[in-house]
């Protein structure tokens, strides 16, 4: 997908043969870019899609571990595990786990070392978007991932626990590895943040850690007539989350 007016997409196109480039003339922010490729993948009778972003790198072997997972397990959607790339040796996730009444949604084996990763493909409840093979045939069967409501973070999170629920098993395959350039948003790389910006965060809509994109997937999978309740338990885990990230990372970054 490339923005109009860019030169992206021509560079691209050039560096590797049988590239196509989809253009946008406004952002369509990463669950849109989503939809656009599924889109085209549908009508040229693809049969799967592979949720991918533009700031992962795979191993050589990638393609070859995924494909290997997909033909045990075919009717799966299968995600990867995700490496720091600054720091090969960590995980930066390898699928979700969901705790309704505990810490909520949380990724699995974050900030471990890749040896803690089971040897065999393993259940995950709910998939990043990043490195993740869906059957085309999901797409016919509970629709599209939901650009209007998720435009940027949490789209993969919704469609995989719709895919889920629909009965198709979320799988991580350990051996299917993408070498992640972590953001700001990871304290790891870049420190804890300061108070201010930490609730701006909260506050962004296009943030990971939107409050208004937890509350729209909270109502739609959270626990039934509960998940107010639920939800609020989340926000006080993020509040206490915040002090522990500077107790960690004392030197972190501060708000002017």
């Amino acid at each position: 997908m490339d923005d109009e007016g860019s030169a992206s997409g021509e560079e691209l196109s050039r560096e590797f043969s049988g590239l196509e480039v989809i253009r946008t003339t406004a952002a369509a922010w990463w669950t849109g870019c989503i939809v656009l490729g599924v889109k085209r993948a549908l009508q040229r009778g693809d049969r799967a899609v592979l949720f991918f972003n533009q700031d992962v790198t795979c191993t050589p072997d990638y393609f070859a571990r995924l494909a290997e997972t997909v033909s045990r397990r075919p009717g799966a959607l299968i995600g990867s595990t995700v490496i720091y790339a600054r720091e090969p040796g960590r995980v930066w996730s390898a699928g979700g786990r969901i705790e309704w009444w505990g810490r909520g949604i949380r990724g699995l084996y974050h900030g471990e070392g890749v040896s803690r990763l089971p040897a065999e493909p393993f259940e995950a409840d709910w998939l990043f978007g990043m490195g993740t093979l869906v059957p085309s045939e999901v797409f016919r069967e509970i629709g599209l991932p939901d650009e209007k409501r998720f435009p940027q973070a949490w789209g993969d999170v919704d469609f995989t626990l719709r895919a889920r629920r629909a009965g198709r098993p979320l799988l991580v395959a350990p051996g299917a590895r993408l070498f992640h350039e972590v953001g700001d948003y990871d304290p790891r790389v870049a420190g804890a943040p300061g108070a201010r910006t930490y609730l701006g965060w909260l506050a962004d809509s296009k943030h990971n850690l939107s409050l208004s994109s937890h509350a729209a997937i909270w109502r739609r999978h959270g626990p039934r007539f509960l998940w107010p309740f639920s939800l609020a338990l989340r926000v006080v885990v993020l509040l206490a989350n915040w002090v522990r990230l500077r107790i960690l990372h004392p030197g972190g970054r501060r708000d002017e």
